[in-house]
């Protein structure tokens, strides 16, 4: 696996320059793709271009670079040793090529410092996140969950009806249960102390 590395150079000499420096230090697979002829189609350039194992699309973006008499390099570096490659063609003055710089990577969002700590993005396909970092199945069919450890069905039948499990009504009809219970008096008008 290798990793391509291209730029490009005002002129043919100082690509030249950059190539065999590349070749020195031991990169074999080095392409060079000098200004052509004036009457050179920029399809026969992206051609030239993309024999050095360069994207037709982006040899594409080149070939106009290439076309204005500038000159292209482009390196297919080994795993690992990429840094290197980029530092060489970086020391002789590489032009801008035409083709876009990729983004940077965000590393820090103030918006959500949560998931930036801990280096998850902000939205998932994947409903229970937090389970699959502890290692906690969300949902469970064995008897490893609380309710069914001290016998009690996961889900509620509809039999009970509007009662709960101790008899008790969910909603009450009384406006004031707690007062009532202990037979405390509302406030029903307002007495200012004097």
């Amino acid at each position: 696996m290798s990793t391509e590395i291209t730029r490009m150079y005002a002129n043919a000499a100082t690509a030249a320059k950059a190539a065999s420096e590349l070749r020195e230090e031991g990169y074999g697979d080095v392409f060079v793709v000098g200004p052509p002829a004036a009457d050179t189609p920029l399809s026969a350039i992206a051609a030239q271009i993309a024999q050095g194992r360069v994207l037709l699309a982006d040899a594409k973006i080149y070939a106009k670079g290439v076309a204005a008499g500038h000159a292209l390099v482009t390196v297919h570096a080994p795993f690992g040793s990429g840094a290197v490659a980029t530092s060489i063609l970086e020391s002789h003055d590489p032009v801008a090529s035409g083709m876009p710089e990729p983004e940077p990577v965000k590393l820090w969002d103030e918006a959500a410092p949560l998931s930036s700590a801990m280096m998850i993005p902000l939205l998932l396909n994947d409903p229970d996140p937090v389970s699959k970092i502890i290692g906690i199945p969300a949902v469970t069919g064995s008897n490893c969950s609380l309710s069914e450890t001290i016998g009690l069905p996961l889900l509620s039948n509809s039999d009970m009806g509007d009662k709960g499990r101790l008899g008790m009504p969910y909603l009450s009809n009384n406006p004031t249960p707690l007062s009532s219970l202990f037979g405390l008096p509302l406030l029903k008008e307002f007495r200012p102390w004097t």
